[in-house]
């Protein structure tokens, strides 16, 4: 009997770590289909398979073009934290005919290879339609979510002003409401098919474990701890990474009602590699009904209007008691100086 075609979707935000995972499945034979993005700081290269699994970013060309199209239509940025957001990508989605795109360059995809592995941050917004359309080339599909705690996950996707590491000009509310908005939409989204979740930590401190568990849980064969040649590829490309930042809500300054949501979030999301069952998806579903009433609070009209207002305009005392919070600075007065690894991937 001939194996499925299968198609495995990592999904989450940018920076959460994904891109060490993929480097690991790659290792097994999972496929990316190409032309890639090109990775932050290489150099065009013409021969893919000749970089190493580092350098490569492990984004389709093709997928992030799609998908950066389909945003842009909708008005929506790739980390909006508006609870709409959510309907203004379905409407575009099905206004653009998204799953007519998707669904031929998917059967293209796996008529040449049996196992593929897709990652781009914006797929979260779509992962309705990428289901639908491996489910109508007869692909079996799948997902695995990289976790990784809010305050660690947004001070990453922080540049420190310069060229060469650019910040993106939002706020630490803005950044956290993101986090919540994103995570908590992708968990309701990857529970129409299998799926699985690996924590950051420890992918980087025992990937052994959280691989093979989820390859086992999401029928992955060729993921198999019995290749020791692949087992030694990947010990080499997660024992290069740099060590994980030092990060703790006293570098992200955000009010008390969003850093308790995003607490709570994150609990529950914990608790999903060993308990995705009924209670755990009742907490999140609690907590999805509640973000968009703390959405509102911290993404008030006060806070807007404030953000108008030039800072020296605002008294030193009220400047001192809001930063970070209302009044927009400068990147490095908005973050403080990171400390251990660069952004993840």
């Amino acid at each position: 009997m001939t194996a499925p075609t299968r198609v495995v979707y990592v999904t989450g935000p940018d920076c959460s770590g994904s891109g060490t995972l993929i480097g690991a499945l790659r290792e097994f034979g999972l496929h990316v289909p190409g032309p890639e993005v090109a990775a932050p700081g290489s150099r065009p290269d013409h021969t893919s398979e000749a970089r190493s699994s580092e350098a490569r970013s492990s984004e389709p060309q093709w997928v992030v073009d799609l998908h950066t199209a389909l945003l842009r239509s909708a008005g929506v940025e790739a980390t909006d934290a508006r609870p709409i957001a959510w309907h203004l990508v379905d409407r575009a989605g099905a206004e653009g005919n998204a799953l007519a795109e998707i669904r031929p360059w998917l059967a293209e995809q796996t008529a040449e290879h049996e196992t593929l592995v897709i990652k781009d941050p914006r797929l979260l917004w779509f992962l309705e339609y990428w289901q639908e359309a491996a489910t109508g080339v007869g692909a079996a599909a799948s997902s695995i979510t990289v976790l990784r705690p809010p305050a660690e996950a947004v001070a990453d996707r922080v540049g420190d002003g310069t060229a060469e590491d650019p910040a993106d000009g939002t706020e630490p509310v803005d950044r956290v409401a993101g986090w919540i908005n994103l995570m908590l939409g992708t968990e309701l989204a990857t529970r129409a098919a299998p799926r699985a979740f690996v924590r950051h930590h420890d992918l980087l401190h025992d990937w052994e474990g959280p691989v093979f568990d989820a390859a086992a849980a999401l029928d992955l064969p060729m993921i198999d701890p019995d290749n020791l040649a692949a087992v030694d590829r990947v010990d080499a490309l997660i024992g290069s990474a740099p060590p994980e930042a030092d990060v703790t809500w006293d570098d992200v300054p955000v009010p008390a009602p969003l850093r308790g949501l995003a607490d709570d979030t994150w609990a529950a999301l914990d608790s999903l590699p060993e308990h995705d069952d009924a209670g755990t998806r009742a907490e999140l579903d609690r907590l999805r009904a509640l973000y968009p009433y703390v959405h509102r609070r911290v993404a008030s009209p006060a806070r807007q209007i404030a953000q108008l207002l030039p800072a020296e305009a605002v008294p030193p005392v009220a400047r001192q008691h809001t930063a970070g919070t209302l009044w927009r600075s400068s990147p490095a007065a908005r973050w403080p100086a990171r400390r251990g690894r660069p952004p993840a991937r």
